[in-house]
């Protein structure tokens, strides 16, 4: 599908990003890893034999998904290649972000997501404390909702054309977190041609700009947001705000 030239502008700027880590930076550090791009989801509605009645509560924490069938994304309409159904490294050059370096290979199977279905996924990850996060997303065509714990994120994520490590970066406050069991739980979104669908997810790469803007904590941890680090290359600390504040404001 044809990409809008804001879409090639935002592809040359991740380039530039990385130069520019790579040159004044040196090597990135590695961030702590609560899941990985291979992880295993809990997941229905991906394909016509995986197709049931999906409850309202869905996305609640506490859901009992032990129903729904278990697979290992990446979730794709190729999943003996899932490859060839993302798009090139290259076209945003942070693929290797989450690791502190060269990023591992797309894996090489998946789980079978049907064109035209809109399945909906959980996983759940362990956190040892009130964390900070970062959640890096690669997906195709979209996504129609997200909640973590149960508090949406939001409404949507579109990824026209193709899915791309890492085209969607989110940074989420460790007000929405707790110690113990968390559950992030999504509706996915494909209206034709292929499918692709991962994620990783991040200690908190960067104190800015977290993605649930419009959503107050739960009441439990309903505290004041923590002030924001100094920051030493504002230019760069800039484009990393505004490519997230693209994201959450095309909700």
């Amino acid at each position: 599908m044809h990409r809008t030239s804001s879409t090639t502008t935002r592809h040359v700027l991740y380039a530039l990003l990385a130069l520019s880590l790579s040159g004044v930076t040196g090597a990135a550090s590695a961030l702590n890893i609560y899941f990985d791009q291979n992880a295993t989801w809990r997941y229905v509605n991906a394909t016509a034999s995986t197709t049931q009645v999906v409850p309202a509560n869905w996305l609640a924490a506490d859901f009992d998904d032990s129903g729904w069938f278990s697979g290992n994304a990446p979730f794709t309409s190729n999943p003996a290649n899932p490859a060839s159904t993302f798009g090139s490294d290259a076209s945003f050059g942070n693929a290797g972000a989450p690791y502190g370096g060269i990023a591992p290979a797309i894996p090489a199977s998946g789980t079978l997501w049907s064109v035209n279905y809109d399945p909906f996924v959980r996983i759940a990850f362990d956190l040892a404390a009130p964390t900070a996060l970062t959640l890096w997303l690669a997906v195709d065509n979209g996504i129609n909702s997200m909640y973590l714990n149960g508090v949406q994120a939001t409404g949507s994520v579109n990824a026209e054309g193709q899915g791309f490590r890492w085209e969607h970066v989110f940074d989420i406050s460790a007000d929405y977190t707790h110690a113990g069991t968390n559950v992030l739980a999504m509706q996915l979104e494909d209206h034709g041609g292929s499918t692709a669908f991962m994620a990783v997810l991040t200690s908190d790469d960067t104190a800015q700009n977290p993605v649930f803007t419009t959503n107050p904590p739960p009441p439990a941890r309903d505290v004041p947001e923590p002030a924001g680090l100094g920051l030493v290359l504002a230019g760069l600390a800039g484009f990393r705000r505004v490519r997230r504040t693209r994201d959450s404001a095309a909700v």
